[in-house]
């Protein structure tokens, strides 16, 4: 069983949910943090089969369950989840499954769902990260020097290559935009704001923390406040305009315990606002916990020691 509980801000438990699925490598298993916000203002539950059956056959259950306030079933897709959108959080679906050519993927938003838009998309060779909105898309296109001066496309990743990167963005008319990133710059898309630019974590050399900025259609890049360069993080949440964000971070490796060395047992929290340098919040928190901040920024949870905690954040 997984259960669900929703809680108010007051701590309280509003509503309670029991979902039998099946585990121990032959079933459905939930992937870490795969309970989030779904669209329509549902909540989104996702399971992923991740092996096969007793038998040797190959078995696909996975699944996308998004419930209402009362934990109530709204909807339930047997498919695969490719990834929702960072505004509204519509759920992105790949119609079937092809290694080459055109792809078709389906974005369904609202509550209950429906097909808000509709994308067929042969991604050219050396399409690295790739994002969705509700009506536009965006993907990090790279360049590789396989030769002295000489930069190609490749779907390969060659290690050592320099590269030649830009973020481009389609919209549903085919309008499109580039913005070229800094020479061997390549950059994690977030997802789409409400006036259509798109935020992103690029990677800097030298720097695990990298910069997290925002990407204009007029191919100005706007930089926003990120943690130190000493540590490594990336966005657990944000508000819808990207007002207010969240990471936890750690000054080491997430692979550490593979090199020998221990890892220590905690991290930092670290809730941004983009008008101050300075974090809202930046406090230690134990690995194995959870935090999360609310859609209006207002506020933070944490789950840690076995205990619920929710604080409040001064006005923006």
């Amino acid at each position: 069983m997984v259960r669900i509980v929703v809680f108010d801000l007051r701590g309280t438990v509003v509503a309670s949910r029991d979902i039998p699925y099946l585990a121990d490598g032959y079933g459905e298993m939930v992937a870490d943090g795969e309970a989030e916000a779904g669209p329509g203002g549902t909540l989104l539950f996702r399971i992923q089969s991740v092996n096969l059956d007793p038998q040797g056959t190959s078995e696909s259950k996975s699944a996308a369950l998004l419930l209402d306030a009362n934990l109530k079933d709204v909807a339930r897709f047997d498919r695969f989840l490719e990834q929702t959108t960072f505004l509204n959080h519509a759920l992105v679906f790949q119609e079937g499954f092809t290694i080459n050519g055109p792809r078709t993927y389906s974005v369904l938003d609202g509550s209950p769902p429906a097909e808000v838009q509709r994308w067929t998309q042969d991604w050219p060779a050396g399409t690295m990260d790739r994002k969705f909105g509700e009506h536009q898309l965006a993907y990090m296109l790279c360049r590789q020097e396989l030769r002295p001066n000489v930069y190609s496309s490749t779907n390969i990743i060659y290690a050592g290559a320099k590269r030649q990167c830009s973020i481009n963005v389609e919209a549903a008319d085919r309008a499109n935009w580039s913005v070229p990133l800094r020479e061997e710059g390549t950059a994690a898309l977030v997802g789409f704001l409400n006036d259509g630019s798109v935020a992103g974590q690029i990677n800097v050399k030298g720097s695990p923390a990298g910069r997290l900025v925002i990407w204009k259609k007029d191919q100005t890049t706007v930089p926003l406040p990120w943690i130190s360069h000493d540590y490594s993080g990336s966005i657990v949440n944000a508000t819808a305009d990207m007002s207010r964000y969240a990471t936890f971070a750690n000054r080491e490796s997430a692979s550490c315990e593979n090199f020998g060395r221990s890892c220590s047992e905690t991290g930092r929290w670290i809730v941004f606002d983009r008008n101050s340098e300075k974090p809202l919040v930046d406090r230690s928190m134990q690995k194995n916990g959870r935090a999360s901040l609310s859609p209006n920024g207002l506020h933070y949870a944490s789950f840690e020691s076995g205990e619920l905690r929710v604080y409040s954040l001064p006005p923006r």
